[in-house]
């Protein structure tokens, strides 16, 4: 079996893809890997060793710049794509899955002579691929800044039915005192700063002792580093020689960068501080002993494409020194790691289960999937929070019921020749209270404010349009709450059984330690 991979993006998302490809390979253990980049990004056949057979370069920089210069001949850079394509159909793949999902990769996919393609495509004038919830949903939620519940690499995971793992160390990393700082990212409005990483080095040393602190950087950086640190501060490396460096550190503290998807995949315990277009919800390090520091300014996260509009870096200035030294603390004194809300962790079972529902061998069974995320969550707890957790549905049911009952039908758009937005303007104003209450924050409403944000030719396209996405809301919050109340009846009956309920007798017989002895007072026939 000979399977195509597309991922051309950047070097921090395909070394963050690596869980997947691993996965793909555990897979498909006697398959024939091939991965389709970018050439600037060659360099990552160093650190995918052992889980891509076959590299294949798209010349998308060469492409560009033949694109934009005006004394190159215009079909030079059709006629390398139309090369690269009869290549690729040429080779017989029997799979191709695109990772990428924008239109470059779109396009391309849909030129593939390939029978099972996988993931966002061209074909007949139209997008195609998106062929079960988890991809519809991840294609929703990375195209712009929405928020997600579910991290890129756990949803493309989900999405091609591929197996992931959040690292891949398996044996007890060695005890280490060596603390690296990655102060330079691809993205000015993503760096917290080098005078605040010079800071914290100056911290860490004084207040751990025995701790070095080294700083990690590519040649092109080390002008940059000088200007706050010293050349024997500096471990100016490529990108294998950063991998040997993560292997042997006790911290990485970094930005968002590619160096530290590398230090997930390595077992290198991680602080991340994420501001600017960062959003960790999405492509925060995809390790277990990673810990995120967020900026709570209320900009962020911003669009990566834009420059900052603020007059200062307030996202930068809004995350202390004394803040991240307190994460390095906690990582490096072996704290307990905060663990994520029990709130977004039933937010996220009840999202899985919604995106699980349209794949044909799955049923969202919620008795057992409520008993499974009792195991790995304390009951008591859980009833701290079921109180709010209701408040919270009953007020996305009333919210349900408002946008049904002001929908006009399709009978009244049906008949109108014209459309205008006093027509639906009770709708708008349910949107704008939905959003103006900041209470959704996982986007169960979103597809409904979409909808009503969609273009369409005729008035009757805004019924059909809004009372889909009515019922897709619909479909989520009645698994929302069948799952809540089976967690609640589980969790009641394990109260019973812990407070000695269960030893009570029962339709007139008492319980001994022997057996069930009948009690002639209380039995009735």
């Amino acid at each position: 079996m000979k399977i195509l991979v597309l991922s051309l993006l950047r070097l921090g998302d395909i070394i963050q893809q690596a869980p997947l490809l691993k996965g793909l390979r555990e897979k498909n253990p006697h398959a024939e890997i091939h991965l389709l980049l970018n050439r600037q990004f060659a360099n990552v056949e160093k650190i995918l060793d052992g889980v891509v057979d076959h590299y294949i370069y798209f010349e998308r920089e060469t492409l560009q710049k033949s694109l934009g210069d005006a004394s190159a001949n215009i079909l030079w850079s059709y006629q390398q794509v139309e090369k690269l394509v009869e290549s690729l159909n040429s080779q017989g793949f029997d799979q191709a899955i695109n990772l990428t999902h924008n239109k470059l990769s779109a396009y391309l996919m849909g030129t593939l002579e390939i029978a099972d393609k996988r993931g966002l495509y061209q074909a007949d004038g139209r997008f195609q691929g998106l062929s079960n919830r988890w991809l519809r949903y991840f294609n929703d939620r990375f195209s712009g800044t929405q928020k997600s519940l579910f991290h890129y690499v756990e949803l493309l995971g989900k999405a091609f039915d591929i197996p992931v793992q959040t690292e891949s160390a398996t044996t007890p990393r060695k005890k280490s005192k060596l603390v690296l700082l990655q102060c330079l990212t691809s993205d000015k409005k993503k760096n917290w700063g080098l005078e605040r990483f010079s800071q914290l080095k100056r911290t860490i040393e004084i207040s751990l002792v025995d701790y070095e602190v080294m700083v990690l950087g590519a040649s092109f950086e080390r002008e940059s580093l000088l200007e706050f640190f010293s050349e024997k501060d500096l471990l100016i490396c490529d990108l294998p020689e950063a991998r040997k460096h993560l292997q042997s550190a006790a911290l990485l503290v970094t930005g968002d960068t590619s160096i530290k998807h590398m230090a997930a995949q390595i077992g290198t315990p991680i602080v991340e501080i994420a501001i600017g277009s960062s959003d960790p919800s999405k492509t925060a390090a995809y390790s277990s002993q990673a810990v995120v520091i967020q900026t709570q300014a209320g900009c962020a996260p911003c669009v990566h494409s834009q420059a900052c509009p603020q007059p200062t870096h307030v996202c930068a200035e809004d995350v202390s020194v004394e803040q991240v030294f307190g994460a390095v603390w906690d990582q490096l004194s072996g704290e307990k790691m905060a663990q994520r809300s029990l709130q977004l962790s039933l937010e996220k079972a009840v999202w899985t289960l919604y995106l699980d529902k349209a794949n044909a061998h799955v049923e969202p069974f919620y008795a057992l999937a409520a008993a499974e995320f009792l195991n790995s969550h304390p009951t008591e707890a859980l009833q701290n929070v079921l109180a709010a957790w209701n408040e919270k549905s009953e007020q996305y049911r009333q919210w349900l019921k408002k946008a049904f009952a002001v929908l006009p039908t399709r009978e009244e758009l049906a008949v109108k020749r014209s459309f205008q937005t006093s027509d639906i303007s009770d709708l708008i104003l349910c949107a704008q209270d939905i959003l103006k209450s900041k209470k959704d924050e996982v986007g169960y409403f979103q597809v409904f404010v979409e909808a009503l944000l969609s273009r369409f030719n005729q008035p009757v396209q805004i019924y059909d349009r809004v009372s889909a996405a009515l019922q897709e809301v619909e479909e989520l919050l009645t698994i929302r709450e069948s799952f809540t109340r089976h967690l609640q009846t589980i969790s009641m009956e394990g109260a019973y059984y812990a407070k000695g309920i269960g030893q009570l007798s029962i339709s007139g017989f008492e319980e001994t330690r022997k057996s069930l002895q009948p009690n002639p007072q209380n039995a009735e026939l």
